[in-house]
């Protein structure tokens, strides 16, 4: 005897992870990006990695600035100002925006990975400096600042 079982598959494009932070607006989520491009010019125009690679948990400078540890940069909570943005007015290209939002968000996660790092003690035997890892992720923060130039050219 053969059994015969349906199935129903549901798309749901804007899933609650995918949902704009309560209060946040088109207007108030471009003011966030516009003031980005200040924080990471000055992150790299301040950049101290010989003072952060002998301070213990100096990657952590680098991490707040990033948005990743603590409320102050402008770059906290970006990845929601930019849903709000691209469904806005001021967004004309929606995959275009999307993609490259993914890729500076991709980026972001590296650099503060990387600074992080810089914090730590692994391991025995011969380590790597934490001077390597700053270094490695203010290439990253270079990466962030070119994909940034792009976002804005697409941000009215």
């Amino acid at each position: 005897m053969a059994a015969t079982v349906a199935t129903t598959t549901a798309m749901l494009p804007h899933r609650a992870c995918n949902a704009v932070v309560p209060g946040m607006t088109a207007d108030s989520a471009r003011g966030q990006w516009r003031q980005v491009a200040t924080v990471l010019d000055d992150l790299l125009q301040n950049w101290s990695a010989e003072k952060w690679a002998v301070e213990v948990g100096g990657g952590d400078a680098i991490r707040t600035k990033l948005g990743t540890q603590g409320i102050t940069s402008p770059l906290f909570q970006i990845e929601k100002a930019f849903k709000a943005l691209r469904d806005s007015e001021y967004v004309d290209d929606f995959i275009e925006f999307q993609e490259t939002t993914e890729e500076f968000m991709e980026v972001l996660y590296r650099a503060d990975s990387l600074a992080s790092s810089s914090n730590n003690k692994t391991g025995s035997g011969k380590q790597t400096p934490p001077a390597v890892f700053i270094e490695q992720s203010r290439v990253e923060v270079v990466k962030m600042q070119s994909i940034a130039k792009k976002l804005n050219a697409m941000v009215k």
